[in-house]
């Protein structure tokens, strides 16, 4: 996520933090660093540009490499991991650092961890946060500094103006040494480093990269090492150039180039988790789904808010109709059955028998089963308005002769349907009802 354009800001060693430095701003462009500034009073909030996205620098000296072999872990699993496998290594708790998983180690050693305490690491990502500004990366000074194959890499910068120079050597693609200020004591770690088997051959050059105000140092720092390890260093070269490291490193190809982008410590392991990638590639069939969803939840509510709507003018109908041709009705609660009921006392009334009676529908059914034999009807059940009637087995199955039954009971005024199946006693089953019946 490294940006194109953006604000690096050089983070000073956390044991010059509570001394006074500053952080070191640096506007960057593509592979074109700016001038570098510093705030006053470190006061980030007004120097950084509105909406510009922020590197963050670690310096070298709070980071540390290490190597060791990484279990086949993955997400929160692997996190909780990581710092147990440097705990033989560092000295201290554990529990208070951040460890960022790299690339494959030389000659098969693993992977490559760098370590840095997590609660500088948080007090320097909150320290921006707060200014309203987003960190876009989060890389060790250390290795924005151009390196090349076979050749070691010597970089030096200040805290500020009449600070100490600050130096290291960058030995690897994702390996480097901080160096203390004293020039012996760094030929003597550097020269011990060059005898290491694990580390390959003696470098066979030694390239220089400084800060202006530091270059006289750092180039004597530099003879001395090319001269301890026997190789030539840039500084010979009367046309190399001697840059600040991180603008170096940017004209270079910065993390686009040869080397590709640094280790991170944005991330714990540089890599998105498993749980993470399964969501990106299920993100958008799971938005599908829910909008599906929510389309067909809706389209049930919209269904069933007409369908009440509906419902409701039906009644109000079926009550206007039961109040204009019965007036005395005062109270509706079922229309329907209000009406059969009204309709039937005013049969009784006029001297006529309700055809839904058991009497009536008993003397219609003799006439309408008068054809068949007289053993052929068994039985009848008058339940709810309805004659259920029961047929001796064998008794009116042939269909044209259920037909015709059918039809001499439509000429009574009722309706006749045979059940497609007998009972469990063989009996063929039939209901009688009036047209109008339920």
């Amino acid at each position: 996520h490294w940006p194109r354009d953006g604000m690096a800001i050089r983070i000073p060693p956390r044991r010059l933090a509570s001394h006074g430095a500053s952080c070191e701003l640096i506007p960057f462009t593509a592979a074109r660093a700016g001038v570098a500034t510093r705030p006053a009073g470190d006061d980030l909030g007004r120097a950084l540009p509105r909406g510009v996205a922020v590197v963050l620098l670690v310096a070298a000296e709070d980071v540390s490499f290490t190597a060791a072999e990484v279990p086949a872990l993955t997400g929160l699993r692997l996190r909780e991991a990581l710092p147990n496998l440097v705990e033989e290594k560092t000295v201290g708790d554990v529990g208070s650092l951040h460890v960022a998983l790299g690339e494959s180690a030389a000659e098969g050693r693993g992977r490559t961890l760098a370590v840095v305490d997590r609660g500088w690491l948080a007090a320097m990502q909150v320290h921006v946060v707060r200014t309203g500004h987003r960190i876009a990366a989060i890389v060790p000074d250390s290795l924005a500094v151009p390196f090349v194959a076979g050749t070691w890499s010597l970089a030096g910068v200040a805290s500020g103006p009449g600070e100490p120079m600050r130096c290291w050597l960058r030995t690897g693609t994702q390996q480097a040494l901080s160096l203390p200020d004293d020039a012996a004591s760094a030929v003597s770690i550097a020269a011990a480093l060059a005898r290491q088997p694990v580390d390959g051959a003696r470098p066979a050059r030694l390239e220089l990269y400084a800060s202006p105000s530091v270059l006289p140092a750092a180039t004597t720092l530099a003879m001395a090492l090319s001269e301890a390890l026997a190789v030539p260093f840039s500084g010979d070269d009367p046309v190399a150039p001697s840059l600040d490291p991180f603008a170096a490193w940017l004209a270079g190809g910065g993390p686009g180039g040869q080397q590709g982008a640094p280790l991170s410590l944005l991330a714990f392991d540089g890599s998105r988790s498993a749980a993470g990638s399964a969501w990106s590639r299920w993100r958008i069939a799971a938005a599908v789904a829910v909008a599906i969803v929510a389309v067909q939840l809706f389209g049930m509510q919209w269904q069933w808010r007409g369908l009440r709507a509906e419902a409701a003018t039906l009644r109000q109908r079926a009550s206007a109709i039961l109040k204009t041709t019965f007036p005395e009705t005062t109270v509706v609660v079922d229309a329907p059955l209000q009406m059969s009921r009204a309709l039937a006392g005013l049969r009784a009334s006029s001297g006529r028998s309700d055809p839904a009676d058991f009497s009536v529908m008993m003397a219609a059914s003799a006439r309408i089963f008068a054809a068949l034999p007289s053993n052929s009807l068994r039985g009848a059940d008058y339940e709810a308005r309805v004659l259920k009637l029961r047929f001796a087995a064998g008794a009116a199955t042939a269909t044209d002769e259920r037909d015709r039954l059918a039809a001499a009971a439509l000429q009574e005024g009722y309706l006749l349907r045979f059940d497609a199946a007998p009972n469990a006693a063989g009996e063929g089953l039939a209901s009688l009802k009036t047209r109008g019946g339920a």
